[in-house]
């Protein structure tokens, strides 16, 4: 009884919480600024940010603590709603878990760039502090690590280390970024699917599970596009470089990765509903359709989804998509852009 009332007040709270969320009249008022600091003065007096920005001075904060301090409100608003997780279910921690794999992939691109040989701490790659007490390795270790051979000494004995043993270097001591990544993806994934076949079962199971498979295709059409279009890759490589789950796009990540062109995977795109004829492909052109398509499966659960972990997912993934659509305004700002660009941006 106890943890069917938890359920209820985090979906509950979740929905409360997104009627207080950044309005498409608020995302205008915000591109008709013309400073970073007109843009976090707007930001602090209309909308829910106040929280995180109510001390601030908007005349002498810079691009760099204003976005850092909006991400913060993410982290506050998903440990309000699990607070309420009385039963203390595994399932309602995967942001923290997705987190801290995104720590250690931050630090995997950093020793495969310029990083070999030099503490990580001491030049580009920083830990994020709100993680700390909420990742299963020594946050704060990670910014000491030299080198792939001293991360994999780090991880010990864990998952992790277990998994990156299996990619050591090349002779030349190149890290095999994307065989890391890929399968960094695949166990964390294999993860959450194993807690919510434990803790969930019946519509609630199969709800929350689609979701997470969901993910999982939209990683896979991405990452199968970006080889396409960028890397030329074939069939054979794009198909070993997916996660390996069942697909729920089958049909559509067949046709990219077997079409004899660029022109047949648009064409296919076009098909699925993911983009428009004379779309204008920027380099983050298959991420942004791909988000769009995450902002419309989020608002309808967020309407009618019954599982209370689907409500939760859904409202996290809003704050996600709000944040980016945020942080975009406040670049384009910065740099003068056209309101008619930025509004292009916005993923509503």
């Amino acid at each position: 009884m106890l943890r069917s009332f938890s359920n209820k007040a985090i979906a509950t709270k979740a929905r409360a919480m997104y009627g207080a969320r950044v309005t498409q009249a608020d995302y205008e008022e915000l591109m008709k600024k013309r400073t970073v600091g007109d843009a976090a003065a707007y930001l602090r007096d209309n909308t829910h940010y106040r929280e995180v920005l109510g001390q601030i001075d908007p005349a002498a904060i810079h691009r760099g603590q204003l976005e850092n301090m909006l991400r913060s409100l993410r982290y506050v608003q998903y440990q309000r709603l699990i607070a309420y997780d009385f039963g203390q279910q595994q399932l309602y921690y995967y942001i923290y878990r997705w987190d801290e794999l995104q720590q250690l992939t931050a630090l995997l691109r950093y020793l495969s760039g310029r990083g070999q040989g030099q503490a990580a701490g001491q030049y580009d790659f920083h830990y994020d502090q709100r993680l700390a007490g909420h990742t299963s390795y020594d946050l704060t270790g990670l910014v000491q690590v030299k080198s792939y051979q001293e991360l994999v000494a780090f991880l010990g004995d864990s998952p992790y280390g277990k998994i990156l043993r299996r990619f050591p270097p090349d002779t030349s001591g190149q890290i095999d970024l994307m065989g890391c990544e890929r399968a960094l993806s695949a166990y964390y994934y294999s993860c959450q699917l194993s807690i919510v076949n434990k803790e969930l079962k019946g519509e609630a199971r199969a709800d929350l599970k689609e979701r997470f498979y969901q993910r999982i295709d939209e990683e896979n059409l991405t990452q199968a596009y970006r080889l396409k279009r960028f890397f030329h890759s074939d069939p054979q490589y794009i198909r070993q470089s997916l996660l390996p789950f069942p697909t729920r796009s089958g049909k559509l990540l067949g046709a990219i990765v077997d079409a004899g062109d660029l022109q047949q995977v648009h064409a296919a795109l076009a098909k699925a509903g993911l983009m428009d004829e004379g779309t204008e492909l920027e380099g983050d052109f298959i991420e942004r359709a791909m988000l769009r398509r995450r902002a419309k499966a989020s608002k309808r659960d967020l309407r009618g989804a019954s599982c209370p972990p689907v409500v939760l997912r859904a409202y996290m993934t809003q704050m996600s998509i709000e944040l980016e659509n945020i942080i975009n305004i406040i670049e384009s700002v910065r740099y003068g852009l056209p309101v008619d660009e930025m509004r292009r941006m916005l993923v509503l």
